[in-house]
């Protein structure tokens, strides 16, 4: 059942959570990120007009390094979302319209 938020720190953790979703969005952050702060209230309210589709992973840069490392994440902040265990969206910075396609194009896929 779509809707459950959980932070993930190893590949492993990823790769065995991703046996039990089929759309999930991928928020990777830092607490020390400027732009990733900028753009959390914007992420929250994307969340929750859309969590009734999609669980939501979040990876903190220094506590999910192994996670970063596995998906070759190139900056912070990072969505990254997947349906049917494929990558269909991602957007990388704290560009607002950017962020706001990603939600737009991640729901429309989502229910394609």
């Amino acid at each position: 059942m779509p809707g459950r938020i959980v932070h993930l720190k190893k590949r492993q953790e990823l790769k065995e959570f991703t046996k039990t979703s089929n759309a999930f969005i991928i928020d990777f952050t830092a607490t020390w990120c400027g732009p990733c702060k900028d753009i959390k209230p914007l992420v929250d309210i994307a969340w929750d007009q859309l969590k009734h589709y999609f669980d939501m992973v979040i990876v903190d840069a220094d506590e999910g390094s192994d996670i970063c490392s596995f998906l070759k994440v190139k900056g912070f902040p990072t969505l990254v979302s997947f349906v049917n265990k494929e990558m269909v969206e991602s957007v990388i910075g704290a560009d607002i319209v950017g962020v706001k396609h990603f939600f737009n194009a991640s729901y429309k896929r989502v229910l394609s």
